[in-house]
Order: structure tokens, then C-alpha cells, then sequence
């Protein structure tokens, strides 16, 4: 809220705030609790007795940022440790407070400032509140830069499409729009930073670094296409980003690598980034991204269902809870992918686009960042033709 404040401590189940003019107001530490955290019926209680509110923001935001529920210890864990987690070793949504408990689609940190602020006004505090403003957070992970590297490619798409689905429709599709054409249906780069810059957008592309030809979407960051690429995202005034491989997320030496052979070849520093297939561990994950220097981490939000997986709609420090401290890492959760709208939750591209504005109006009335990613494959191809207008609608708002 931008508030100064000084910290005292002293042995005590309530959290004191003490206001220039004389005023307090009492909350009953919820640390202790933390673990039975509820959202229900949640509102900060206070009277001219000032006894203690029963709700504590505090414990219950730090709950929330410093993702204790996904810490593999079964006093925090909702379901009891290291089996809450899916085949990709990722905390799923559904074992989460915010899911089970109906508030995903809220930025509940958030809302619990809006709450403290007005309890502190009632007791009349009379400085100014931080403001915020909301802006749209766009960025590409760039899996699979092109879809054909060579005129056999081409070839094996369509024979694809043919012979192995029997998909007449689809072949039609290729032969009509691309097989023939020298532009490939993944590069859409160019179209795109024409797009964001009508919008006023800059948009982030997060590229995978050098790892072994059998990785799952591999791709030769040396090529002078990649090369290319980057130096036009750069000339454009967009940003370069990190995504480390489906392997990295808790292996420290991949990650390493992986970083230091994009940065080789990046025009631009690189100092965010998105992990692959959000495959996140807390806080395990946080700290490769802060021991290697990094500013900001844009993983958490969950690849099965759209919202606010750290109920909060903007940036925001980085706890580790192993190492019980602060980090300089900033953590920006993801809020929507194209992915999870489209496969995860298959919606159709106009109930895709309600949950969107949904979620877009929540962000803006709290001033924060939209946090939207869209793959350049998730462009053009048979099935995701009919889904551009969504990007397009919701960027144009």
C-alpha cells in the first residue's frame, strides 16, 4: 500500500498497528493456524475496545505468496505431501485452497489490502494509498519457433493430415494456406509486433537454451533463423526472455547451462523468464532463478485452470521458505494460457474470451498486471484458426 512503517516485536498472539494518531488496530496472529487458512467469511473485525480481528491478512497473504500449501509437508499440504502432484511433478489446482474453496478467480491478496486499507482509514490514517497502474503483461514461450525446418517437413505435415488421421480437412487447410507458401505458419513475429505495437504492448519471447537434439521441443538456437529472430524482436523494442527445459525446474546444472547458452547468442540481457510446462517446485525453483541472478520469474499459474494461483494480480517479492528469507527475485504469476482455455479446460473461443475479460476486469479494478501468454504455434493451424480472434479481442478491449 506504500505505507512506512517501523517493526517492533514482542511476544504476542495479536499484531498491533499503531497509527500517528494514537489509533490501533489489534489482528489475532494466524500464523500458528496457518494450515486450517479459509477464505470463508473473511473480513477484518474492530471496535473502540479494539479487540482483536479474527481474520489475520497477513498470515493468510503470506500463505498465499510464499505458496506454503505446495511445501511437501503434511501439515501444509492439503491432501498430506509429495502425492499431491500430477505426472509432471506440478502441484495441481484442484488440490489447492483457492480451488477447493471457490475464490481462484480472485485476486484475494489483493482484496485483502483493499480491506486493511479501509480499516485504516476508519481509524483515521490520512496518507495517500500507492497507486497502481493496470496494464496488459504479454509474452510467447517459444517452443517450436517454426513448425518446418526443410521441404521434407512440409511433405510429412500434409502426409500426416492424409494418412494417418485421415483428416481430409486438415490437408486441406495446409494445401490451401501454407504448404505452399515461404512463409512458415509459426513465424508469425513480424504480424505480431505490428499487432502489440498498434496496442501499445510490449510483449516478452521466452526461448529455450542449448540442450540435447532428443529434448521434447528442441529446436537449433544457433540457426540463423533463431539468430535472426532475436536481433527483430530486439530492433522492435520487445524483450527476450528464459525458458528453461521440461528437465531444469529442479536440476540447477541444466538450468545453468541452458541459461548461459541463450544469453551467448541473446542481443538483450536476459533477466526473466517462464519455466517449461510451468513445472514449478517451491521453493526450489525460485532459488536456481535467484542464485543465477535473474529478476523475475513468470511460472506461477497453473497449466489446468486460468486465475490467480498466488491470489494476487501483480508482481511481488520472492520468500524462500527453505532459507527463511527474502529474495531479490520478483515472482509475476501467470494469470491465462492459450493451452489451458483451449485443451486444459476446452472451452469454446467465445466462452474463452468472457473468461478473459472475467479475469481482466478483476486485474483492472485493482490496477495490475493482466499476465496473458499465447504461443506463436498457437496461431496458425486447423485448430487454432478460430482461436486468434480471442487474442486479438481481448488485447483491443
Amino acid at each position: 500500500m506504500g505505507i512506512a512503517y517501523r517493526f517492533e516485536y514482542a511476544p504476542s498472539d495479536v499484531h498491533t498497528l499503531k497509527l500517528p494518531n494514537g489509533s490501533e488496530l489489534s489482528i489475532k496472529d494466524g500464523f500458528h493456524t496457518i494450515e486450517l487458512f479459509t477464505i470463508q467469511e473473511q473480513k477484518i473485525q474492530y471496535s473502540e475496545n479494539w479487540e482483536p480481528a479474527l481474520f489475520d491478512p497477513f498470515a493468510a497473504s503470506f500463505f498465499m505468496l510464499a505458496r506454503l500449501e505446495e511445501l511437501d509437508k503434511p501439515k501444509l499440504n492439503v491432501s498430506g505431501g509429495q502425492m499431491d502432484r500430477d505426472t509432471h511433478g506440478r502441484f495441481p489446482a484442484e488440490k489447492s485452497r483457492a480451488w477447493q474453496q471457490g475464490f481462484l478467480h480472485r485476486p484475494v491478496v489483493n482484496e485483502w489490502a483493499d480491506m486493511l486499507w479501509d480499516a485504516l482509514l476508519r481509524l483515521g490514517w490520512q496518507g495517500e494509498r500507492k497507486q497502481r497502474k493496470f496494464q496488459i503483461s504479454l509474452s510467447c514461450d517459444v517452443d517450436h519457433p517454426r513448425l518446418w525446418w526443410s521441404a521434407a517437413d512440409r511433405a510429412k505435415t500434409l502426409a500426416g493430415a492424409i494418412f494417418k488421421r485421415g483428416n481430409m480437412q486438415e490437408a486441406s487447410y495446409w494445401l490451401k494456406n501454407h504448404v505452399f507458401h515461404k512463409q512458415d505458419p509459426y513465424d508469425v513475429f513480424e504480424a505480431w509486433f505490428d499487432l502489440f505495437e498498434k496496442n501499445n504492448l510490449v510483449a516478452q519471447f521466452n526461448f529455450m537454451g542449448e540442450r540435447p537434439r532428443s529434448s521434447d521441443c528442441w529446436y537449433p538456437i544457433r540457426h540463423p533463423f533463431i539468430k535472426n529472430l532475436m536481433h527483430r524482436i530486439a530492433a522492435r523494442g520487445h524483450k527476450i526472455g528464459f525458458h528453461p527445459s521440461y528437465e531444469a525446474f529442479d536440476d540447477s546444472d541444466i538450468f545453468n547451462r541452458e541459461l548461459a547458452s541463450l544469453q551467448e547468442i541473446s542481443p538483450l540481457l536476459i533477466t526473466s523468464g517462464r519455466q517449461h510446462y510451468l513445472r514449478f517446485k517451491a521453493p526450489n525453483t525460485w532459488s536456481m532463478w535467484e542464485n543465477a541472478g535473474l529478476e523475475e520469474d513468470c511460472t506461477l499459474g497453473y497449466p489446468e485452470a486460468e486465475g490467480f494461483r498466488c491470489g494476487i494480480c501483480h508482481d511481488f517479492p520472492v520468500f524462500d521458505t527453505g532459507q527463511r528469507k527474502m529474495l531479490h527475485l520478483r515472482e509475476k504469476p501467470l494469470i491465462a494460457m492459450d493451452v489451458t482455455l483451449a485443451q486444459y479446460r476446452h472451452y469454446t473461443p467465445e466462452q474463452a474470451y468472457e473468461k478473459l475479460i472475467q479475469l481482466r476486469n478483476e486485474v483492472e479494478k485493482h490496477g495490475g498486471d493482466f499476465t496473458l501468454l499465447w504461443h506463436n504455434s498457437s496461431w496458425n493451424s486447423p485448430f487454432w484458426e478460430a482461436w486468434k480472434v480471442v487474442m486479438e479481442a481481448i488485447l483491443t478491449k
